[in-house]
């Protein structure tokens, strides 16, 4: 893109508009980061969700530790999840 253009480009977009994409894209980034997370540690387990894990050890089929702790973590990461597409759902009403 040239000079010319960049300067239309800037001064079509109101600066509202880019601090909505910059948060937008954050957003989408830290959702991807928390969905990434929670297949690692489901994986590690051959698990579907986080409630396989405490089955798995209820059952006794994996040691408690650090399963429960992975556990946790795979409920944390769920909810992050929930909650930042809470606020991107929240982000995109605004516009």
């Amino acid at each position: 893109m040239d000079c010319a253009s960049e300067a239309i480009q800037s001064t079509i977009i109101s600066p509202h508009l880019r601090g909505v994409e910059t948060e937008t894209f954050l957003l989408l980034s830290k959702i991807s980061e928390e969905k990434d997370l929670l297949k690692t540690t489901l994986n590690k387990y051959n698990a579907k969700n986080p409630e396989a894990i405490e089955k798995m050890i209820e059952h006794g089929k994996i040691d408690e530790h650090p399963a429960y702790e992975d556990y946790l973590s795979a409920l944390s990461y769920e909810q992050n999840i929930k909650d930042l597409k809470k606020i991107l759902d929240d982000l995109v009403k605004r516009i």
